[in-house]
């Protein structure tokens, strides 16, 4: 038996497994392939769409499905399937036109069908502008009745999104939504995580023990379900309560730091 059989190893991707520029460093990959050669199961977790994973396929090990839209989405990119997916629910879909009217400082993304569509910009949707993701900066009229795997809150600054995410929650939308990163909140639907989704991988991939690494708030329920879990350096204080161990900053080889660990560990 080898020393990683049953084992599922999933990763948050931005300020964990990437580095500050978005890349994966060769001690980060060659530390994923040999997990793999020893019998364990890779993926990620993010809260990042389709195209944006699949750009890194190229450099990325994954034998297990993704998690994507922070749990709302897994999918096979072995065979460009859906294993599971799970839409915004409809009624919470009205309180967004009252974010654009109500919080003019708060830019808008609204993500179906794997297409971004811009539905109030603010400086920080301009990131897209230099990449090849789909993204429609006019959003048309008949995207209010298409099914919406994640709705994004963007504030320009900390201190903006700070500011009205409390007011979000407590006044316009009580379902579930999770901060990922300084700038944004994610907007998803109700029963999904990282966490549950990486338990259902589990299952079907066949691992009984789950490890995982993460940094930020969207990782804290993955962090805490499984049997092994590490928080970067860089990590949320909430993050780093949730895991078991402490890992290095993203930009000095976390993920190859976790993976030399369970060489002692299991």
């Amino acid at each position: 038996m080898k020393r990683f059989e049953g084992c599922l190893f999933v990763s948050d991707m931005d300020a964990t497994l990437l580095t500050s520029d978005h890349n994966i460093s060769n001690e980060n990959r060659q530390a994923i392939e040999y997990f793999i050669s020893e019998g364990g199961r890779f993926t990620v977790a993010t809260g990042r769409m389709v195209d944006a994973v699949g750009a890194y396929l190229d450099r990325l090990p994954l034998n297990a499905p993704a998690i994507l839209h922070n749990g709302a989405k897994i999918f096979d990119f072995s065979d460009n399937s859906v294993i599971f997916e799970k839409f915004i629910e409809e009624d919470r879909k009205p309180a967004v036109r009252r974010v654009y009217n109500d919080m003019p400082e708060l830019g808008l993304e609204i993500y179906s069908n794997e297409i971004i569509y811009v539905y109030k910009p603010c400086e920080e949707t301009k990131r897209f502008l230099t990449r090849d993701y789909k993204v429609v900066y006019n959003m048309p009229d008949e995207v209010w009745s298409q099914p919406w795997i994640k709705l994004l809150l963007i504030g320009d600054t900390k201190e903006i999104l700070d500011k009205y995410e409390p007011i979000y929650r407590r006044e316009y939308d009580s379902g579930y939504c999770v901060r990922s990163g300084p700038l944004y909140l994610d907007i998803v639907a109700g029963g999904v995580s990282k966490g549950k989704s990486a338990k259902r991988i589990a299952e079907a991939v066949g691992c009984d023990k789950i490890i995982a690494i993460g940094d930020s708030e969207n990782d804290v329920d993955m962090l805490s379900g499984a049997d092994i879990s590490f928080a970067v350096e860089n990590a949320v204080s909430d993050a780093r309560s949730a895991a078991m161990y402490s890992a290095p900053h993203h930009n000095k080889n976390a993920v190859a730091y976790a993976i030399q660990c369970l060489k002692e560990m299991l």
